[in-house]
């Protein structure tokens, strides 16, 4: 059976970790031959936000993330946005109708409040009492014909037992009687997402729903649904939510990071992907840093947490640093490029580049490390024997330029020549960092070399405040 899964943002906002694990989710085990579709859920126009769902679609294609289904690529069950599948939600309703699973409801918002707070005084959950279910059609067609305001509720059956084989958390089961009759259509007109997400689920074929554990209360209204039809609902599994380190669920309208911030601090995709993954599953093999190829290989709904998952951005960081650190050399520059300033025509960006692989922790830090002495020294007070070491090392710098771009021959000319003037390496090296860089620290001066060259190495030690009037002078 061709397994169908679906991805369903509402455009509100950025793509959120907890959404981006759900999307990966779904991708990974639609890899192993089954479909993921990609839906928008945009019935909701107060909340939302435009250019949302262009970020997403964004978002999700820098993750690697790929859908057989959507509304950019169209498919067999167009359209793929909520908003356009009103008729579609309509013929729904009509069957609800039929069957006798749905009703108008006229009461006012002020009667369901009034309602509300007497569940609440009572110490019971709110839930509707069904005061317009007995009425009888005619009436209530009469009433509506009137312009009478009303919503369509499904009139949930008692006595039931709703119950599922999660495929995350095993056997779940509520009572019909705890379910109020929930609300399928608002007075304007506009399907609930309850009511929306279920038809259209039902109408795209999906097989398997993954979703959050949020949406936990709402599985059983929507198998309800499908009972009602005599429909075959989908498998649901539900993913534990994403936290913080204070145990709050992330979500955007928290103002938690969105994928589109990970991707503009240089984080690189795959290990935004792996760090998703992570989050509440680990590997059979106990690997920690782990390709896309090698998740879908490796993921099983079986090894997924059923307790909540904690978003630590250290670990991010730290695969951050493992996976730029892997990459070849072309596949660096290319992460690399969006973040590199503007380099001039005598440094090497190739020997920059392998550098600083190892001193990255994301793609932005190299304009940090290009900055820090590597194009512009910062100032530097050198005393009488740093200057004096500075001399002897511009003499055996100029003396190696035969090799200008061989950083560590002319470092060994400069070891050589100040071993020679008995000048200890700890003075003489320190004093030839702070005169390319400005700098205590930083890059292996072989390296440095390496990038900046002899002549622009031999102009700065030049530069330093050291009267030295010809290379190899004193």
């Amino acid at each position: 059976m061709n397994e169908r899964f679906r991805f369903s943002p509402a455009p509100t906002g950025d793509l959120h970790v907890g959404g981006a694990r759900t999307a990966l989710v779904n991708y990974l085990l639609s890899r192993d031959g089954g479909t993921l579709v990609l839906r928008i859920e945009d019935t909701d126009p107060v909340r939302t936000v435009i250019g949302a769902e262009e970020s997403i679609l964004e978002d999700l294609r820098w993750l690697g993330i790929h859908w057989e289904e959507g509304p950019d690529v169209g498919g067999p069950h167009a359209p793929y946005r909520q908003s356009a599948r009103g008729g579609m939600h309509d013929e729904r309703l009509r069957e609800l109708v039929v069957a006798g699973a749905a009703y108008r409801c006229f009461c006012d918002e002020s009667a369901l409040v009034h309602k509300r707070a007497g569940d609440e005084a009572a110490g019971r959950a709110p839930r509707y009492d069904g005061t317009c279910r007995g009425i009888a059609p005619e009436e209530s067609d009469a009433r509506a014909a009137a312009g009478e305001p009303h919503v369509w509720r499904f009139a949930v059956p008692g006595a039931q037992t709703v119950g599922w084989d999660d495929a995350v958390h095993g056997a779940i089961s509520i009572g019909s009687d705890d379910i109020g009759d929930f609300v399928l259509v608002r007075s304007d007109g506009t399907p609930t997402w309850t009511f929306a997400s279920w038809a259209d689920d039902i109408d795209m074929g999906i097989t398997l729903v993954l979703r959050g554990d949020d949406h936990i209360p709402n599985t059983p209204r929507q198998i309800l649904l499908s009972r009602a039809l005599g429909l075959v609902a989908p498998r649901y599994g539900h993913l534990p939510l994403v936290t913080g380190a204070d145990g709050a669920p992330l979500s955007k309208s928290a103002g938690d990071p969105g994928i589109a911030a990970f991707r503009e601090a240089g984080y690189p995709a795959a290990a935004v992907v792996n760090h998703l993954a992570l989050l509440g599953w680990s590997d059979p093999e106990g690997r920690d840093v782990l390709s896309m190829d090698e998740l879908a290989e490796a993921f099983s709904l079986r090894r997924v947490a059923k307790a909540p998952s904690v978003h630590d951005p250290d670990r991010l960081k730290s695969l951050s640093a493992r996976h730029l650190r892997a990459l070849s050399h072309d596949g660096l520059v290319e992460v690399l490029r969006p973040f590199m300033p503007p380099l001039p025509a005598w440094l090497d960006a190739d020997a920059l580049v392998e550098a600083a692989r190892d001193e990255l922790v994301t793609a932005r830090d190299i304009a940090k490390i290009a900055e820090a002495g590597v194009l512009v020294p910062a100032p530097a007070d050198i005393d009488a024997a740093g200057r004096s070491a500075l001399a002897i090392a511009a003499s055996a710098i100029a003396a190696g330029s035969r090799n200008p771009r061989d950083g560590a021959a002319l470092l060994g000319e400069v070891r050589s020549a100040l071993k020679a003037a008995a000048v200890p390496p700890r003075v003489g090296l320190h004093a030839l960092r702070l005169a390319l860089t400005g700098r205590e620290s930083g890059l292996p001066l072989a390296a440095l070399l390496n990038i900046i060259g002899a002549e622009e190495a031999l102009g700065r030690v030049r530069a330093a405040h050291v009267d030295i009037s010809e290379p190899g002078t004193r």
